[in-house]
């Protein structure tokens, strides 16, 4: 069926057109490589569909870090953004190719999100300028362009999605929406490690508050509902929470807070939030930054400068969106050195690393805040099309400059296996060790045969005398032939870590971590075997998963119960209003 000309000159088709500009640098042939991140964000795909094609339905291990020792990379890193990008790549799509497009639907999916939430509570005027905002926010293109932090970006693109579900379970209700909002969030916490110290909180003190000013009516049955969403999004992430939480200690966690990472160090000063200066270097101690770290001036005008102009008007949801404007306060706080005893007192929150990091939550809540001020004062004016449509383009235009990444060719190096040995050897600070080794290695046996591009030497005879021939070299197994001249003792060039098991001919042998580098050793009596190694679950993750599989077992039974008519003509009801207020353009 033909699209009505009107849907074509909806708020939602301008938002996805302006939002072009932001995502058409990713057309490009090359790649941003000079970007912080960048080479993780191709590396990182590369190990995990390495993991994918080893046939490990959930990859935990990263078979060529550590310069190819191994590294349980994707145990303590949520891989939801590597699905999106590996299935792209199953689809056909190269390393580089797969990874852009995620970049461009986590791109979309942001403005979408926020626009329907903004929608949801003050009309489509409301979300198409918060939508925009959100899109082109200073912060949300450094994390594209500048520090390429993709899971962080994914990450971003859902935290709408889930205020929007938490809001409906509020101020609608029903288990059905419990079930979307526990979905959300479960996603949410599967998509970036530090998220988890970053967002959550902001969410359960504004569903606090939301059951004090906006669920007066239904409290007790709201505040159950909410319960039930957050352990549901609890139970859905477990099969990545909890196995990072019992093995944290396995290794070495202060290689993940070199000096430079230090959050005592990384504190925004408060003139930064409203310099303007781009740049495409590193944060670094002291004012003298390389990168943005500001706020952006539309956001804050049209946010927390414009709010005073509300007080004599009234609005819709106006104690919600004093909520979202107090959270964008203190997210601002929270990146400048005032907030430093907070930060002494939670210890956690030294894995957020960067202060500047709230910039996201800031972004979030003065783009909400901002849409419910420009839709409210818009609200009178006769004729307002031709007043958001110039606002739309200065929303766009203000942040276009940013949207100029660094491009640089991209080969096939940049996407293989041996980009991760480049990538240690300039930075040996960034070589992970797991608690049972002595230290990160200095080198290893399989080193110059990856800068070779020559087959990995997988194993070898560390006492008694015979020969080892590589077979295959999987993304979380190995394979080796050996001939036994006398009994042996085999050692694979591989870290040992809780979950390897071993095979012989067949069998079932126990293993052992052996040396400095604490690399998986077994012995051989004389004789040729087959001898295999993989990394299979402990029972504490098969636990996890199963918990995690049950969860969304529930989730889907929720979410395709038979519907309340009496929830559906509320949810109707509540659309119809929204659609129409603040409606610019139809």
């Amino acid at each position: 069926m033909l699209r009505s000309p009107r849907a074509f000159a909806s708020p939602l088709f301008l938002l996805l057109l302006l939002s072009v500009f932001g995502w058409a640098p990713l057309l490009d042939g090359g790649y941003f490589l000079q970007a912080h991140d960048a080479a993780h964000s191709l590396f990182w795909l590369v190990e995990f569909d390495r993991g994918i094609r080893d046939g490990f339905l959930w990859p935990r291990w990263a078979a060529d870090h550590v310069l190819g020792y191994g590294y349980p990379l994707f145990t303590f890193y949520a891989p939801l953004a590597f699905y999106i990008a590996e299935a792209f790549h199953l689809l056909g799509a190269g390393i580089g190719t797969a990874v852009k497009l995620t970049w461009g639907l986590a791109f979309v999916l942001a403005g979408v999100t926020m626009y329907r939430f903004a929608a949801r509570l003050w009309g489509q005027t409301a979300g198409l300028v918060a939508g925009l905002l959100y899109l082109y926010a200073p912060y949300h293109l450094v994390n594209l362009y500048v520090r390429a932090a993709l899971a962080e970006f994914v990450a971003m693109a859902l935290f709408p999605w889930v205020l929007h579900a938490f809001w409906d379970v509020l101020t609608l209700g029903g288990w059905r929406r419990a079930a979307w909002a526990g979905l959300s969030l479960g996603l949410t916490l599967l998509t970036h490690s530090v998220t988890l110290l970053v967002f959550p909180p902001f969410l359960v003190a504004l569903v606090l508050y939301g059951l004090v000013t906006e669920g007066r009516g239904r409290a007790r049955r709201a505040f159950a509902e909410v319960t039930v969403a957050g352990l549901l999004a609890g139970g859905l992430a477990t099969i990545f929470l909890l196995p990072a939480l019992a093995e944290s200690g396995y290794i070495v966690q202060t290689q993940w807070l070199p000096e430079t990472y230090r959050y005592e160090r990384q504190f925004v000063y408060f003139f930064q939030l409203f310099d303007f200066t781009w740049g495409f270097g590193h944060a670094l101690p002291g004012p003298d930054d390389g990168m943005s770290q500001q706020i952006g001036l539309w956001p804050f005008l049209l946010g927390l400068a414009a709010l005073p102009l509300l007080c004599k008007r009234p609005l819709k949801h106006g104690r919600i969106l004093v909520g979202f404007a107090v959270a964008a306060l203190i997210a601002i706080a929270g990146t400048l050195a005032i907030s430093q005893p907070v930060w002494a007192v939670l210890p956690p929150l030294a894995l957020i690393q960067f202060p500047f990091r709230l910039l996201g939550m800031v972004n979030l809540f003065l783009a909400l805040t901002a849409g419910g001020v420009v839709a409210t004062l818009l609200e009178t004016v006769p004729e307002r099309r031709p007043i958001l449509a110039v606002l739309s383009l200065a929303l766009v235009l203000a942040s276009y400059p940013y949207t100029r990444p660094q491009h640089t060719p991209l080969d096939e190096r940049h996407q293989s296996p041996v980009a991760i040995i480049d990538f240690e050897l300039a930075y040996p600070d960034m070589r992970g060790s797991t608690a049972f080794a002595a230290g990160p290695p200095a080198t290893t046996p399989k080193l110059a045969a990856y800068l070779a591009g020559e087959p990995l030497p997988l194993a070898g005879i560390i006492a008694g005398e015979g020969e080892v021939e590589s077979v295959r070299h999987g993304g979380g197994s190995a394979r080796v032939r050996v001939r036994a001249f006398t009994p042996v003792t085999l050692q694979f060039y591989t870290y040992w870590y809780p979950g390897w098991r071993a095979t012989v001919n067949g069998r079932p042998v126990p293993i052992r971590a052996e040396g400095p580098d604490a690399l998986i050793t077994l012995d051989l009596p004389a004789g040729e075997h087959e001898v295999s190694i993989r990394f299979a679950n402990t029972p504490l993750r098969t636990a996890a998963g199963v918990v995690s599989l049950a969860t969304l077992l529930i989730i889907l039974f929720l979410l395709i119960r038979p519907i309340n008519h009496e929830d559906t003509k509320k949810q109707r009801d509540a659309n119809t209003v929204n659609n129409t207020k603040n409606n610019c353009f139809i």
